[in-house]
């Protein structure tokens, strides 16, 4: 190729006529990977700790994976962030399991949802306590984020011949593993479909032998919600006795052959309205009412106190007044002392947003059995602790702690590294988002005033940073202002009426700050030139559609452009009068792309990632678009400070070069790419990506259950660099291939369609 059509460029009548080449490898930095520290934010769903091997706890989550509790630093270290973009789904654990035999083994059951769209569970399996996994792929589904979520345990190890684990699942039955966990073949002699826990009766069996005795419990409240088998599990029967119109959440089997089971009328976490607390006397099967009184709402968690038998703690669920509660029995449950757990003293110093909620989603708790006086907790926003649960006794106070370090997990939706003022500001689900003046600490501010659940974007303006809009999904009005750079918010004085009927979608302040582009969902652009005391409908732009979202993109250096991608029609529109009306620019784009990303001090220029069509940019304010070189898949884009010597900002991608799917940095405006993370940090789903003007080499990610992760230099270690092959130009109709020329690889044409 080298000499072959030098700087040439080849005008081309095929239109999908693309010329690839392989990339070269060289080294450069790897980056170092930490999450902005907001400590929990999300629902922590189990909790397991390991009954013969001090201090080993583990939590799973819903959306966020699995972590493992680190007693030297009192954290929790995440650890499944191997999990990519193709597994993403694999981030919700719907249970865990240790081998009680071997401290260093733990099995993960993962899957996110239930419906035919939903990924295919897997077993994740490691014997070095998640340092590396193993991973055994399902042909069912799992639910770690659908209603269920924190009954359990439905995954567990044999307590006398660790090769043998059972399944329950959410609508597939009981399953069965002789290997480890290897392989997985169905118990057709179950019959019920929908299971809520497993539990072995470690008297029922010898050392090297299977247990024989097994409980399960069964998702129904109109028949028997649990099932025995008392020969390892071949043949299944009904429990007689157990109590009606509810279901098992948790059970805990005592030293003594006694079996305590919390019951509700329905899987939770919400939506509860009765529940009750019974033992089973296994030798006898004499069923005891033992419910504490809680009121409204039912019973979820429950543990044992395995250094003082017949102690034992329950937690309430879905109990909204006063607030749930956890009691505690030193009887076998005959009375009951409520712990004051809405009263109590509660820590929450480390997270100073988490002092603004109630406990609640009390989903499983664990006495330490090592240690009678230390107990965790659940919640739908992270995980509590105290070292005092002992104090009961004498009629003391206990007192908890917020014990979220490390346990990052929320959905950030959006977020801004302006040029001044706080490094980052974010928009997250359910728990409004934060301005992060420090990445280390939770912020003292606590999240976003007013406070209104799950926000949707956020926008500055690029000339007036401190000048800031957010969208959210309630509210008197579904979207905010700020004038402080995101420290305080009010309300828009109006919005569009669909803002109030539809979700509240996308909104986007100009360069100076001036006018303000709002797209509810399913709807078309609205423009305010008065802070949002009056909207109107902008005209010239894509038209309102029940299956498409819009997002008005502002340019970065001219205050009267503002674009929109119309991605359902491959086309990118214009305005150049603040919003007020759009014109359409180029047409033939790839269809279903992500937002089109402007980027700062270059006017006019735009990223717009596509997806299995690669990359593509304009330069000319989405007149025409470029085909970039090398890229074959491009997900998400975002821009940060330059590079030393470089006057274009370092650029972000998350996508897939030569074959390889990760993160990228280019510094020279797509030119050559640089793999920056590796196989093990690449954290689930990415939402966005906005790189640190200010901090060459940094960059913020919004993940879709991690939290928010910012990397920065590390190490050496290689990497993977693209030469500038060819350019696809999309203008109207005309398509052009460019081929750059000196030094670069033989070319492989490859024919496309359309």
């Amino acid at each position: 190729m080298k000499g072959l059509f030098p700087g040439s460029i080849l005008n081309v009548f095929f239109a999908g006529l693309v010329a690839t080449f392989a990339p070269k490898i060289t080294s450069a930095q790897t980056y170092d990977w930490k999450n902005v520290v907001i400590k929990g934010g999300g629902f922590v769903s189990g909790l397991v700790c390991h009954p013969t091997a001090a201090n080993v706890f583990y939590a799973r989550t819903d959306v966020g994976g699995a972590f493992r509790w680190q007693e030297s630093t009192g954290s929790w270290l995440p650890i499944t962030d191997q999990l990519g973009k193709d597994d993403s789904q694999l981030t919700g654990i719907v249970s865990f399991a240790l081998d009680p035999n071997d401290a260093n083994r733990v099995y993960l059951a993962c899957g996110q949802y239930l419906p035919s769209w939903g990924q295919n569970a897997a077993i994740l399996r490691s014997s070095d306590r998640g340092v590396t996994w193993s991973r055994s792929d399902l042909t069912l589904k799992l639910g770690g984020n659908s209603d269920g979520r924190s009954t359990g345990e439905r995954l567990q190890v044999d307590p006398h011949k660790g090769s043998i684990l059972f399944l329950g699942t959410n609508q597939d039955g009981l399953w069965k593993s002789a290997d480890s966990g290897q392989t997985w073949t169905k118990v057709t002699a179950f019959s019920p479909i929908s299971t809520t826990l497993v539990l072995f009766d470690p008297r029922t069996g010898t050392s090297g032998n299977a247990t024989q005795t097994i409980y399960v419990g069964v998702n129904t409240t109109t028949a028997s919600s649990l099932y025995r088998s008392t020969d390892g599990g071949t043949t299944w029967s009904p429990v007689a006795g157990v109590p009606s119109g509810v279901l098992p959440h948790h059970a805990k089997l005592g030293a003594d052959g006694m079996l305590y089971i919390t019951f509700n009328n329905g899987l939770g976490p919400n939506g509860i309205t009765s529940g009750s607390v019974w033992k089973l006397k296994t030798s006898d099967s004499t069923w005891t009412n033992i419910s504490p009184p809680a009121g409204q709402g039912g019973f979820a968690g429950l543990a044992l106190n395995v250094l003082q038998p017949g102690t034992l703690v329950v937690t309430t669920l879905d109990r909204w007044w006063p607030g749930d509660e956890i009691y505690r029995s030193t009887d076998s449950g005959a009375s009951w002392k409520a712990l004051n757990l809405p009263s109590s003293p509660r820590d929450g110093s480390s997270a100073p947003y988490s002092t603004t909620s109630s406990p609640h989603w009390l989903g499983a708790i664990e006495i330490d059995p090592f240690n009678a006086a230390r107990a965790f907790f659940i919640t739908g926003y992270g995980a509590f602790s105290t070292d005092n649960l002992t104090a009961a006794d004498t009629n003391g106070t206990v007192s908890w702690t917020f014990r979220n370090d490390g346990l990052e997990e929320t959905v950030a939706l959006g977020m801004v590294s302006p040029p001044s003022g706080a490094p980052l500001v974010s928009v997250i689900g359910d728990i409004d988002g934060f301005r992060h003046d420090d990445l280390t600490v939770s912020p003292a501010r606590g999240r976003h005033s007013p406070s209104v659940g799950t926000n949707n974007s956020v926008d500055f303006a690029e000339l007036a940073p401190n000048k800031m809009v957010r969208s959210h999904g309630s509210g008197t009005v579904r979207a905010s202002q700020s004038s402080d750079g995101g420290a305080t918010w009010t309300y828009f004085a109006n919005g569009p009426a669909t803002a109030t009927t539809n979700a509240a979608g996308i909104i986007s302040i100009s360069a100076d700050g001036s006018h303000i582009v709002w797209a509810p969902d399913h709807a078309t652009t609205y423009v305010s030139s008065d802070n949002g005391t009056t909207w109107a409908a902008s005209t010239g732009g894509p038209t309102a559609n029940t299956n498409t979202n819009y997002t008005p993109v502002a340019d970065r250096v001219n205050a009267a452009k503002f674009y929109v991608y119309d991605a359902p029609n491959g086309r990118l529109y214009v305005s150049t009068n603040g919003g007020s009306n759009f014109t359409q620019a180029a047409t033939g784009l790839p269809v279903w792309g992500e937002p089109v990303r402007a980027v700062s001090g270059k006017e006019g220029h735009l990223w717009l990632p596509t997806w299995s069509n690669g990359l593509y940019r304009s330069t000319n304010s989405g007149t025409s678009f470029v085909n970039v070189a090398g890229v074959q898949e491009a997900y998400r884009i975002g821009f940060g400070k330059a590079a030393p010597g470089q006057t274009y900002p370092a650029i972000y991608l998350w996508g897939k070069i030569a074959g390889v799917t990760g993160l990228f940095r280019s510094n020279d405006e797509s030119a050559t790419w640089t793999r920056i993370n590796d196989d093990a940090h690449q954290f689930g789903w990415i939402n966005f990506i906005a790189g640190d003007p200010r901090v060459y080499g940094r960059l913020y990610l919004a993940t879709g259950g991690r939290g928010i992760i910012y990397g920065e230099f590390g190490d050496t270690a290689p990497a993977i660099t693209t030469q500038p092959a060819s350019q696809t130009i999309i203008a109207g109709n005309a398509v052009t291939f460019t081929v750059a020329a000196s030094g670069v690889p033989t070319p492989t044409y490859q024919w496309q369609k359309g």
